[in-house]
């Protein structure tokens, strides 16, 4: 196995802090879509709760009970291959709503012309688990509790995956994912606040920016490039969205490239 595949498989080995609201008996998600071969990768918080919700009687994703085992501790390789194999063929499956990931999605595709059911990009979370509360929800001591582990895994993730381009979304994300990998972004600002005459306050959107070929002091096998925002996707208008998109295709100089990965 790769050095990747070890730290993925002690994760999913691990029990969840306790008092997070973390899904009784739901695994991590380690990432949604073609994690091992993507591209791209977009970064957002943790998985919902939903993500451990019965679909039309399908599973999104392996909880213990579907694997019949009695704690994480027991999971064995094959369960992992499992877990591994819901959350890569997440976006391939029918019948998965994919509600959350339609503004990423938007996103993706005004920036690449895919999606990520063509493999261009994979989604990826600063915490692996799925809790019930929303993360603005959490307090600090159960977001510490939640990330002590998996912002080790994701910055395993980013260093040792394929991805050219990695897109934070929201301050909250961009800010966890430059610090653990010691990076210091350049400020972009793409919108100031403003009102229109219709008297429609349009918010500030900035953008953050870093290109590097190596990572915490090792040299990568790659450029990569880095991109951040200050808003939500999910929850942000459709004109902030076009600045961020039209941001990022003009700075993604390797988007041919990146492109033709995918395919």
């Amino acid at each position: 196995m790769t050095y990747l595949d070890n730290v993925i498989y002690r994760r999913l080995n691990m029990t969840p802090p306790e008092n997070c609201t973390v899904v009784p008996r739901s695994t991590p998600v380690i990432a949604f879509g073609r994690y091992k071969t993507a591209p791209i990768a977009t970064v957002s918080l943790n998985p919902s709760y939903r993500e451990f919700q019965l679909v039309g009687g399908q599973h999104r994703f392996q909880t213990l009970d579907t694997l019949d085992v009695c704690d994480y501790g027991q999971l064995q390789k094959g369960d992992c291959k499992k877990i591994l194999d819901y959350c890569e063929r997440y976006f391939e499956r029918p019948g998965i709503p994919l509600d959350w990931f339609k503004r990423l999605g938007d996103l993706l595709g005004s920036i690449t012309g895919k999606s990520y059911a063509d493999g261009i990009a994979c989604h990826l979370d600063i915490s692996q688990w799925a809790t019930r509360e929303v993360w603005a929800n959490l307090n600090e001591d159960q977001k510490q509790a939640l990330l002590e582990h998996d912002l080790e895994v994701l910055k395993d993730l980013i260093v040792h995956g394929p991805y050219r381009a990695i897109l934070l979304n929201g301050w909250k994300t961009a800010k966890e994912v430059f610090r653990i990998l010691n990076l210091r972004p350049t400020r972009v600002s793409l919108r100031k606040t403003y009102t229109t005459d219709e008297g429609t306050r349009k918010p500030k959107v900035d953008g953050y920016y870093v290109e590097v070929d190596s990572l915490l002091g090792a040299p990568l096998n790659r450029r990569l490039q880095v991109f951040g925002w200050n808003v939500y996707a999910k929850y942000a208008g459709k004109d902030s969205l076009e600045l961020i998109a039209n941001w990022i295709r003009e700075q993604l100089h390797d988007l041919n490239h990146v492109e033709a990965e995918a395919n």
